[in-house]
Protein backbone atom coordinates (compact mmCIF):
# COMPACT_ATOMS: atom_id res chain seq x y z
CA UNK A 1 0.00 0.00 0.00
CA UNK A 2 1.44 3.37 -1.05
CA UNK A 3 2.17 5.79 1.72
CA UNK A 4 0.43 9.13 1.74
CA UNK A 5 2.68 12.11 1.39
CA UNK A 6 2.01 14.71 4.02
CA UNK A 7 2.72 18.42 3.84
CA UNK A 8 5.62 20.25 5.35
CA UNK A 9 6.28 20.06 9.14
CA UNK A 10 4.23 22.48 11.21
CA UNK A 11 7.39 24.04 12.61
CA UNK A 12 8.07 25.58 9.24
CA UNK A 13 4.80 27.41 9.45
CA UNK A 14 5.55 29.16 12.74
CA UNK A 15 5.52 32.91 12.82
CA UNK A 16 7.79 35.02 15.00
CA UNK A 17 6.27 37.80 17.03
CA UNK A 18 7.58 40.36 19.45
CA UNK A 19 7.69 37.76 22.22
CA UNK A 20 9.87 34.81 22.33
CA UNK A 21 6.90 32.53 22.00
CA UNK A 22 5.98 31.26 18.62
CA UNK A 23 2.48 30.87 17.25
CA UNK A 24 1.51 28.49 14.50
CA UNK A 25 0.11 29.91 11.28
CA UNK A 26 -3.30 28.50 10.41
CA UNK A 27 -2.40 26.36 7.42
CA UNK A 28 -3.84 23.07 6.27
CA UNK A 29 -1.65 20.07 6.35
CA UNK A 30 -2.84 19.25 2.85
CA UNK A 31 -2.08 22.74 1.40
CA UNK A 32 0.44 21.30 -1.04
CA UNK A 33 -2.14 18.76 -2.19
CA UNK A 34 -4.54 21.59 -2.98
CA UNK A 35 -1.79 23.45 -4.84
CA UNK A 36 -0.92 20.32 -6.79
CA UNK A 37 -4.60 19.90 -7.65
CA UNK A 38 -4.63 23.41 -9.18
CA UNK A 39 -1.57 22.84 -11.36
CA UNK A 40 -3.43 21.20 -14.30
CA UNK A 41 -5.85 24.18 -14.49
CA UNK A 42 -2.97 26.67 -14.40
CA UNK A 43 -1.13 24.77 -17.07
CA UNK A 44 -4.23 24.66 -19.29
CA UNK A 45 -4.80 28.40 -18.86
CA UNK A 46 -1.14 29.09 -19.65
CA UNK A 47 -1.26 26.93 -22.75
CA UNK A 48 -4.44 28.74 -23.94
CA UNK A 49 -2.76 32.09 -23.34
CA UNK A 50 0.33 31.01 -25.26
CA UNK A 51 -1.88 29.78 -28.10
CA UNK A 52 -3.66 33.15 -28.28
CA UNK A 53 -0.32 34.89 -28.37
CA UNK A 54 0.84 32.62 -31.18
CA UNK A 55 -2.39 33.31 -33.13
CA UNK A 56 -1.97 37.04 -32.59
CA UNK A 57 1.65 36.88 -33.69
CA UNK A 58 0.60 34.94 -36.79
CA UNK A 59 -2.10 37.51 -37.60
CA UNK A 60 0.29 40.43 -37.11
CA UNK A 61 2.87 38.73 -39.27
CA UNK A 62 0.35 38.18 -42.07
CA UNK A 63 -0.80 41.78 -41.77
CA UNK A 64 2.79 42.97 -41.94
CA UNK A 65 3.39 40.92 -45.08
CA UNK A 66 0.26 42.35 -46.71
CA UNK A 67 1.40 45.89 -45.91
CA UNK A 68 4.84 45.15 -47.33
CA UNK A 69 3.30 43.77 -50.51
CA UNK A 70 1.02 46.81 -50.81
CA UNK A 71 3.98 49.13 -50.26
CA UNK A 72 5.96 47.31 -52.96
CA UNK A 73 3.02 47.56 -55.36
CA UNK A 74 2.61 51.29 -54.70
CA UNK A 75 6.35 51.85 -55.01
CA UNK A 76 6.38 50.09 -58.37
CA UNK A 77 3.48 52.30 -59.50
CA UNK A 78 5.22 55.41 -58.21
CA UNK A 79 8.36 54.56 -60.11
CA UNK A 80 8.99 56.40 -63.33
CA UNK A 81 6.93 54.66 -66.02
CA UNK A 82 8.35 53.61 -69.33
CA UNK A 83 8.94 56.66 -71.46
CA UNK A 84 6.99 55.18 -74.35
CA UNK A 85 3.66 54.77 -72.48
CA UNK A 86 0.80 57.20 -72.99
CA UNK A 87 -1.76 55.03 -71.23
CA UNK A 88 -3.41 56.21 -68.01
CA UNK A 89 -4.99 53.85 -65.49
CA UNK A 90 -8.09 55.42 -63.90
CA UNK A 91 -9.58 53.98 -60.74
CA UNK A 92 -12.67 54.95 -58.69
CA UNK A 93 -14.75 55.78 -61.74
CA UNK A 94 -18.44 56.36 -60.88
CA UNK A 95 -20.69 53.62 -62.21
CA UNK A 96 -22.64 56.08 -64.40
CA UNK A 97 -19.56 57.29 -66.27
CA UNK A 98 -19.20 55.84 -69.76
CA UNK A 99 -16.61 56.09 -72.52
CA UNK A 100 -18.19 59.26 -73.96
CA UNK A 101 -17.85 61.06 -70.63
CA UNK A 102 -14.20 60.04 -70.38
CA UNK A 103 -13.55 61.40 -73.86
CA UNK A 104 -15.21 64.68 -72.91
CA UNK A 105 -13.24 65.02 -69.67
CA UNK A 106 -9.82 63.91 -70.94
CA UNK A 107 -10.14 65.09 -74.56
CA UNK A 108 -9.30 68.71 -73.76
CA UNK A 109 -5.69 67.66 -73.04
CA UNK A 110 -5.07 66.13 -76.45
CA UNK A 111 -6.03 63.50 -79.01
CA UNK A 112 -7.17 60.19 -77.49
CA UNK A 113 -6.21 56.90 -79.09
CA UNK A 114 -8.36 54.50 -77.10
CA UNK A 115 -10.74 54.44 -74.15
CA UNK A 116 -11.73 51.37 -72.16
CA UNK A 117 -13.86 50.78 -69.06
CA UNK A 118 -13.83 47.42 -67.27
CA UNK A 119 -17.57 46.87 -66.89
CA UNK A 120 -19.01 44.06 -64.70
CA UNK A 121 -19.12 40.75 -66.52
CA UNK A 122 -22.28 38.79 -67.22
CA UNK A 123 -24.41 38.36 -64.12
CA UNK A 124 -21.89 40.14 -61.91
CA UNK A 125 -23.70 42.79 -59.82
CA UNK A 126 -23.06 46.46 -60.50
CA UNK A 127 -20.12 47.93 -58.63
CA UNK A 128 -20.08 51.32 -56.89
CA UNK A 129 -17.08 52.29 -59.00
CA UNK A 130 -15.25 50.95 -62.05
CA UNK A 131 -11.77 50.99 -63.52
CA UNK A 132 -10.81 52.37 -66.91
CA UNK A 133 -7.98 53.31 -69.24
CA UNK A 134 -7.42 56.35 -71.44
CA UNK A 135 -4.60 56.16 -73.94
CA UNK A 136 -3.41 59.43 -75.50
CA UNK A 137 -1.70 59.77 -78.84
CA UNK A 138 1.10 61.86 -77.33
CA UNK A 139 3.05 61.60 -74.09
CA UNK A 140 2.75 65.33 -73.26
CA UNK A 141 -1.03 65.16 -73.35
CA UNK A 142 -1.04 62.18 -70.98
CA UNK A 143 1.26 63.95 -68.55
CA UNK A 144 -0.94 67.05 -68.58
CA UNK A 145 -4.06 64.99 -67.91
CA UNK A 146 -2.35 63.06 -65.10
CA UNK A 147 -1.22 66.26 -63.42
CA UNK A 148 -4.54 68.11 -63.79
CA UNK A 149 -7.10 65.39 -63.09
CA UNK A 150 -5.46 63.39 -60.30
CA UNK A 151 -7.84 63.47 -57.31
CA UNK A 152 -10.28 65.63 -59.27
CA UNK A 153 -13.93 64.82 -58.57
CA UNK A 154 -16.08 63.24 -61.25
CA UNK A 155 -19.75 62.84 -60.36
CA UNK A 156 -18.81 63.30 -56.71
CA UNK A 157 -15.97 60.71 -56.58
CA UNK A 158 -12.24 61.55 -56.65
CA UNK A 159 -10.34 60.03 -59.55
CA UNK A 160 -7.29 57.87 -58.83
CA UNK A 161 -5.00 58.15 -61.87
CA UNK A 162 -1.68 56.43 -62.46
CA UNK A 163 0.42 55.26 -65.39
CA UNK A 164 -0.65 52.10 -67.15
CA UNK A 165 1.22 49.64 -69.31
CA UNK A 166 2.04 50.73 -72.87
CA UNK A 167 -0.54 49.74 -75.47
CA UNK A 168 -0.32 49.94 -79.29
CA UNK A 169 -1.54 53.26 -80.71
CA UNK A 170 -4.03 53.32 -83.60
CA UNK A 171 -3.20 55.02 -86.89
CA UNK A 172 -5.97 57.56 -86.32
CA UNK A 173 -7.13 58.98 -82.98
CA UNK A 174 -10.45 57.93 -81.52
CA UNK A 175 -11.38 61.40 -80.24
CA UNK A 176 -9.99 64.81 -81.13
CA UNK A 177 -11.14 68.13 -79.78
CA UNK A 178 -12.79 69.85 -82.74
CA UNK A 179 -11.40 73.03 -84.17
CA UNK A 180 -14.69 74.77 -83.36
CA UNK A 181 -14.14 73.94 -79.68
CA UNK A 182 -10.48 74.92 -79.54
CA UNK A 183 -10.04 78.07 -77.39
CA UNK A 184 -9.40 81.36 -79.18
CA UNK A 185 -9.02 83.64 -76.16
CA UNK A 186 -12.03 85.74 -77.19
CA UNK A 187 -15.18 86.03 -75.04
CA UNK A 188 -17.43 83.01 -75.59
CA UNK A 189 -14.71 81.63 -77.88
CA UNK A 190 -15.64 84.09 -80.61
CA UNK A 191 -13.89 83.86 -83.99
CA UNK A 192 -13.17 86.24 -86.82
CA UNK A 193 -16.21 86.85 -88.97
CA UNK A 194 -16.87 88.71 -92.18
CA UNK A 195 -15.11 91.71 -90.74
CA UNK A 196 -11.78 90.65 -89.31
CA UNK A 197 -11.93 93.22 -86.52
CA UNK A 198 -15.40 92.11 -85.33
CA UNK A 199 -15.41 88.64 -83.71
CA UNK A 200 -18.52 86.51 -84.05
CA UNK A 201 -20.06 83.81 -81.87
CA UNK A 202 -21.50 81.13 -84.12
CA UNK A 203 -24.25 79.50 -82.08
CA UNK A 204 -24.85 75.83 -82.86
CA UNK A 205 -27.22 73.33 -81.31
CA UNK A 206 -25.49 70.50 -79.41
CA UNK A 207 -25.45 67.25 -81.35
CA UNK A 208 -25.93 65.20 -78.18
CA UNK A 209 -29.69 65.01 -77.56
CA UNK A 210 -29.22 64.42 -73.83
CA UNK A 211 -27.09 67.53 -73.47
CA UNK A 212 -29.62 69.49 -75.52
CA UNK A 213 -32.48 68.48 -73.23
CA UNK A 214 -30.40 69.26 -70.14
CA UNK A 215 -29.62 72.75 -71.44
CA UNK A 216 -33.29 73.36 -72.19
CA UNK A 217 -34.30 72.12 -68.76
CA UNK A 218 -31.78 74.46 -67.12
CA UNK A 219 -32.87 77.46 -69.20
CA UNK A 220 -36.52 76.85 -68.38
CA UNK A 221 -35.88 76.69 -64.63
CA UNK A 222 -33.51 79.68 -64.59
CA UNK A 223 -36.13 81.79 -66.38
CA UNK A 224 -38.77 80.58 -63.95
CA UNK A 225 -36.80 80.94 -60.70
CA UNK A 226 -34.32 83.70 -61.54
CA UNK A 227 -30.53 84.16 -61.42
CA UNK A 228 -30.26 82.99 -57.81
CA UNK A 229 -31.33 79.54 -58.95
CA UNK A 230 -28.56 79.57 -61.55
CA UNK A 231 -25.93 80.54 -58.97
CA UNK A 232 -27.11 77.81 -56.59
CA UNK A 233 -27.08 75.23 -59.38
CA UNK A 234 -23.54 76.18 -60.42
CA UNK A 235 -22.31 75.89 -56.83
CA UNK A 236 -23.67 72.36 -56.60
CA UNK A 237 -22.80 70.88 -59.99
CA UNK A 238 -19.62 72.73 -60.98
CA UNK A 239 -17.68 69.42 -60.84
CA UNK A 240 -20.27 67.49 -62.86
CA UNK A 241 -19.19 67.12 -66.51
CA UNK A 242 -22.84 67.00 -67.60
CA UNK A 243 -23.22 70.64 -66.51
CA UNK A 244 -19.99 71.76 -68.08
CA UNK A 245 -21.95 74.24 -70.22
CA UNK A 246 -22.69 76.30 -67.09
CA UNK A 247 -19.09 76.99 -66.11
CA UNK A 248 -17.04 76.63 -69.31
CA UNK A 249 -17.65 79.96 -71.01
CA UNK A 250 -15.42 78.98 -73.93
CA UNK A 251 -17.46 75.92 -74.92
CA UNK A 252 -19.96 75.82 -77.76
CA UNK A 253 -22.59 74.40 -75.41
CA UNK A 254 -22.32 77.44 -73.14
CA UNK A 255 -22.78 79.77 -76.11
CA UNK A 256 -25.94 77.88 -77.03
CA UNK A 257 -27.16 78.00 -73.41
CA UNK A 258 -26.56 81.75 -73.17
CA UNK A 259 -28.19 82.46 -76.54
CA UNK A 260 -31.21 80.24 -75.84
CA UNK A 261 -32.00 82.04 -72.59
CA UNK A 262 -31.55 85.48 -74.18
CA UNK A 263 -33.71 84.48 -77.14
CA UNK A 264 -36.63 83.31 -74.98
CA UNK A 265 -36.46 86.39 -72.77
CA UNK A 266 -36.69 88.54 -75.90
CA UNK A 267 -39.94 86.88 -76.96
CA UNK A 268 -38.77 84.11 -79.30
CA UNK A 269 -40.33 80.65 -79.07
CA UNK A 270 -38.65 77.29 -78.68
CA UNK A 271 -39.01 76.39 -82.35
CA UNK A 272 -38.89 79.80 -84.04
CA UNK A 273 -36.43 82.62 -83.43
CA UNK A 274 -34.97 85.64 -85.17
CA UNK A 275 -32.17 84.90 -87.60
CA UNK A 276 -30.53 88.32 -87.65
CA UNK A 277 -27.16 88.83 -86.00
CA UNK A 278 -27.25 90.84 -82.80
CA UNK A 279 -25.09 92.06 -79.93
CA UNK A 280 -26.07 90.56 -76.59
CA UNK A 281 -23.82 92.95 -74.68
CA UNK A 282 -22.79 96.55 -75.23
CA UNK A 283 -19.48 95.53 -76.77
CA UNK A 284 -18.41 92.82 -79.19
CA UNK A 285 -18.73 89.96 -80.05
CA UNK A 286 -21.60 89.67 -82.50
CA UNK A 287 -23.90 86.68 -82.00
CA UNK A 288 -25.06 84.61 -84.98
CA UNK A 289 -28.16 82.49 -84.12
CA UNK A 290 -28.41 78.92 -85.39
CA UNK A 291 -30.66 78.04 -88.29
CA UNK A 292 -34.27 77.21 -87.43
CA UNK A 293 -34.79 73.48 -86.96
CA UNK A 294 -37.05 71.65 -89.40
CA UNK A 295 -38.32 69.42 -86.58
CA UNK A 296 -39.20 70.60 -83.06
CA UNK A 297 -36.18 70.80 -80.77
CA UNK A 298 -36.10 68.44 -77.78
CA UNK A 299 -36.98 70.46 -74.71
CA UNK A 300 -38.20 68.62 -71.62
CA UNK A 301 -36.33 65.86 -69.78
CA UNK A 302 -39.35 64.19 -68.24
CA UNK A 303 -41.89 63.94 -71.04
CA UNK A 304 -43.29 65.64 -74.09
CA UNK A 305 -46.20 67.14 -72.16
CA UNK A 306 -44.54 70.56 -72.04
CA UNK A 307 -43.92 70.69 -75.77
CA UNK A 308 -45.76 73.56 -77.35
CA UNK A 309 -47.18 71.37 -80.12
CA UNK A 310 -47.15 68.14 -78.12
CA UNK A 311 -49.78 66.27 -76.16
CA UNK A 312 -52.52 68.51 -74.70
CA UNK A 313 -53.76 65.97 -72.16
CA UNK A 314 -52.76 65.77 -68.52
CA UNK A 315 -51.90 62.41 -67.09
CA UNK A 316 -54.25 61.12 -64.39
CA UNK A 317 -51.52 61.55 -61.80
CA UNK A 318 -50.82 65.17 -62.78
CA UNK A 319 -54.51 65.99 -62.94
CA UNK A 320 -55.01 64.55 -59.45
CA UNK A 321 -52.11 66.58 -58.03
CA UNK A 322 -53.45 69.80 -59.54
CA UNK A 323 -56.95 69.03 -58.29
CA UNK A 324 -55.69 68.57 -54.73
CA UNK A 325 -53.71 71.82 -54.79
CA UNK A 326 -56.69 73.80 -56.08
CA UNK A 327 -59.03 72.23 -53.51
CA UNK A 328 -56.67 73.30 -50.70
CA UNK A 329 -57.25 76.95 -51.63
CA UNK A 330 -59.91 77.72 -49.00
CA UNK A 331 -58.70 81.14 -47.89
CA UNK A 332 -56.47 83.92 -49.15
CA UNK A 333 -53.25 82.45 -47.76
CA UNK A 334 -50.35 83.32 -50.07
CA UNK A 335 -48.51 80.01 -49.80
CA UNK A 336 -51.43 77.78 -50.78
CA UNK A 337 -52.47 80.05 -53.66
CA UNK A 338 -48.90 80.32 -54.94
CA UNK A 339 -48.46 76.54 -54.92
CA UNK A 340 -51.64 75.97 -56.94
CA UNK A 341 -50.79 78.79 -59.33
CA UNK A 342 -47.27 77.45 -59.98
CA UNK A 343 -48.55 74.00 -60.89
CA UNK A 344 -51.29 75.46 -63.07
CA UNK A 345 -48.68 77.36 -65.07
CA UNK A 346 -46.52 74.22 -65.33
CA UNK A 347 -49.53 72.42 -66.83
CA UNK A 348 -50.19 75.21 -69.34
CA UNK A 349 -49.73 72.80 -72.24
CA UNK A 350 -53.25 71.54 -71.37
CA UNK A 351 -55.00 74.88 -70.67
CA UNK A 352 -58.56 73.63 -71.11
CA UNK A 353 -58.08 70.97 -68.45
CA UNK A 354 -56.48 73.44 -66.04
CA UNK A 355 -59.37 75.88 -66.46
CA UNK A 356 -61.90 73.06 -66.07
CA UNK A 357 -60.34 72.03 -62.74
CA UNK A 358 -60.36 75.61 -61.42
CA UNK A 359 -63.95 76.30 -62.53
CA UNK A 360 -65.12 73.04 -61.01
CA UNK A 361 -63.50 74.15 -57.74
CA UNK A 362 -65.65 77.31 -57.87
CA UNK A 363 -68.78 75.20 -58.10
CA UNK A 364 -67.68 72.97 -55.20
CA UNK A 365 -66.66 75.83 -52.87
CA UNK A 366 -69.07 75.97 -49.96
CA UNK A 367 -68.30 79.36 -48.42
CA UNK A 368 -67.90 82.90 -49.82
CA UNK A 369 -64.37 82.98 -48.39
CA UNK A 370 -63.42 79.87 -50.39
CA UNK A 371 -64.91 81.32 -53.58
CA UNK A 372 -63.03 84.58 -53.07
CA UNK A 373 -59.80 82.61 -52.54
CA UNK A 374 -60.44 80.79 -55.84
CA UNK A 375 -60.85 84.18 -57.55
CA UNK A 376 -57.45 85.26 -56.22
CA UNK A 377 -56.02 82.03 -57.64
CA UNK A 378 -57.48 82.85 -61.08
CA UNK A 379 -56.04 86.36 -60.80
CA UNK A 380 -52.54 85.00 -60.04
CA UNK A 381 -52.76 82.56 -62.95
CA UNK A 382 -53.78 85.33 -65.35
CA UNK A 383 -50.99 87.58 -64.09
CA UNK A 384 -48.37 84.86 -64.67
CA UNK A 385 -49.76 83.99 -68.08
CA UNK A 386 -47.51 86.76 -69.39
CA UNK A 387 -44.41 85.08 -67.96
CA UNK A 388 -41.82 83.69 -70.44
CA UNK A 389 -42.94 80.10 -69.79
CA UNK A 390 -43.97 77.72 -72.53
CA UNK A 391 -47.72 77.87 -73.29
CA UNK A 392 -48.48 80.16 -70.34
CA UNK A 393 -50.30 82.60 -72.63
CA UNK A 394 -52.81 79.88 -73.51
CA UNK A 395 -54.24 79.96 -69.98
CA UNK A 396 -55.49 83.52 -70.46
CA UNK A 397 -57.13 82.50 -73.70
CA UNK A 398 -58.76 79.43 -72.11
CA UNK A 399 -60.14 81.34 -69.13
CA UNK A 400 -61.91 84.01 -71.19
CA UNK A 401 -64.99 81.95 -72.28
CA UNK A 402 -65.36 80.55 -68.72
CA UNK A 403 -65.37 83.90 -66.90
CA UNK A 404 -69.14 84.13 -67.14
CA UNK A 405 -69.42 80.87 -65.23
CA UNK A 406 -66.92 81.99 -62.60
CA UNK A 407 -68.61 85.32 -61.88
CA UNK A 408 -72.08 83.80 -61.85
CA UNK A 409 -70.88 81.59 -58.99
CA UNK A 410 -69.50 84.68 -57.25
CA UNK A 411 -72.83 86.50 -57.65
CA UNK A 412 -74.71 83.60 -56.08
CA UNK A 413 -72.23 83.55 -53.18
CA UNK A 414 -72.71 87.31 -52.74
CA UNK A 415 -76.48 87.03 -52.59
CA UNK A 416 -76.30 84.16 -50.12
CA UNK A 417 -74.54 86.35 -47.51
CA UNK A 418 -77.11 87.43 -44.91
CA UNK A 419 -75.04 90.08 -43.16
CA UNK A 420 -75.17 93.31 -45.15
CA UNK A 421 -71.72 94.49 -44.07
CA UNK A 422 -70.09 91.18 -45.01
CA UNK A 423 -71.88 91.19 -48.37
CA UNK A 424 -70.58 94.67 -49.12
CA UNK A 425 -67.02 93.68 -48.20
CA UNK A 426 -67.29 90.65 -50.50
CA UNK A 427 -68.53 92.82 -53.38
CA UNK A 428 -65.72 95.36 -52.94
CA UNK A 429 -63.07 92.63 -52.99
CA UNK A 430 -64.41 91.18 -56.23
CA UNK A 431 -64.52 94.61 -57.87
CA UNK A 432 -60.96 95.30 -56.64
CA UNK A 433 -59.77 92.20 -58.50
CA UNK A 434 -61.50 93.39 -61.69
CA UNK A 435 -59.86 96.81 -61.29
CA UNK A 436 -56.45 95.12 -61.13
CA UNK A 437 -57.28 93.15 -64.28
CA UNK A 438 -58.08 96.38 -66.07
CA UNK A 439 -54.68 97.78 -65.04
CA UNK A 440 -52.92 94.64 -66.30
CA UNK A 441 -54.89 94.81 -69.57
CA UNK A 442 -55.61 91.10 -69.20
CA UNK A 443 -58.87 91.39 -71.17
CA UNK A 444 -60.56 94.22 -73.07
CA UNK A 445 -62.08 96.90 -70.86
CA UNK A 446 -65.57 96.24 -72.22
CA UNK A 447 -65.36 92.61 -71.07
CA UNK A 448 -64.26 93.63 -67.57
CA UNK A 449 -67.10 96.20 -67.32
CA UNK A 450 -69.63 93.48 -68.20
CA UNK A 451 -68.36 91.32 -65.35
CA UNK A 452 -68.40 94.23 -62.90
CA UNK A 453 -71.99 95.09 -63.87
CA UNK A 454 -73.15 91.82 -62.33
CA UNK A 455 -72.40 93.29 -58.88
CA UNK A 456 -74.06 96.65 -59.56
CA UNK A 457 -77.65 95.38 -59.45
Amino acid sequence: MQKRKFGKPLSLGLKKTGSTATQPVKQSVFADDAAEAQWPDELAAKEASDKKKRNLDTFLEELKQEHEQEAKRLSRRAEAPPENTTNLHINNLPSDVDEQVLCTVFGKFGAIGSVKILWPRGDEPARPHNTGFVCFMERAAAEAALQSLSNAELHGQPLRISWGKPVPLPSKPLYVLGEDEAPTGQPFNARSGVADDVPEVQVARPTNSRTLRLIHWTVEHVIRHGPRFECLLISRVHNDPRFRFLVDWQSADHAYYRWRMYSLLCGDTKDHWRQRMFMMYDAVPVWVPPTVAVHPVAWNLESSESEEHGDTELSSRTRGRLQRRVDRVQNSGRGVIASAMAMAVECAHAPEQVVDIVCQAFANAQTPTAKLAKLHLVSDILHNSAAPVANAWRLRQAFEPRLEEVFDALVLAHRAIDARLRAEQFRKRVLAVLAVWETWVVYPAERIYELAAKFMD
